[in-house]
């Protein structure tokens, strides 16, 4: 058996719940500010305007955080439809032109953010630098905290 003597000890279940304070607190500071809380690069933004067009949807989407995937926590994207209006809860923020609806609960989760798309040879999809995740799986479409 193999140990990384690198590798931080697990947190404790307090450490865990301080963890969540600390970001509900950091997502309702960056509220209150009127703050985006989440980044898009140009690319997520040009890829997601392109998607849109394609499908005759508005330059925007709903970002959510469920439970699931191999970590724990799963991110979704979905399109917004033209003049969705935000469902109660939600907050309206513009990142690089682009219009994000995102509940309180999932920006606990992702305040922080950013939201780039890469095209390489292994991979294509959005990849998600979430300053909050303790672990993520290898694909990157989940994470934990």
């Amino acid at each position: 058996m193999t140990t990384n003597a690198d590798a931080p000890p697990p947190m404790t279940l307090e450490e865990k719940k301080a963890a969540a304070r600390e970001r509900a607190r950091a997502a309702k500071a960056a509220r209150e500010a009127g703050s985006a809380q989440i980044e898009l690069t140009d690319s997520a933004a040009a890829y997601i305007r392109e998607v849109a067009a394609k499908q005759g949807k508005a330059d925007g989407v709903r970002i959510r955080i469920l439970a699931g995937g191999c970590s724990g926590l799963e991110y979704r994207i979905d399109l917004l439809d033209p003049d969705e209006a935000p469902k109660e809860g939600e907050r309206d923020l513009v990142s690089n032109d682009i219009r994000l609806l995102i509940d309180l609960k999932s920006s606990i989760y992702v305040t922080g953010s950013v939201i780039d798309y890469e095209r390489t040879v292994m991979r294509r999809g959005f990849k998600i630098n979430n300053p909050n995740a303790t672990s993520t799986c290898s694909c990157g479409d989940s994470f934990g905290v």
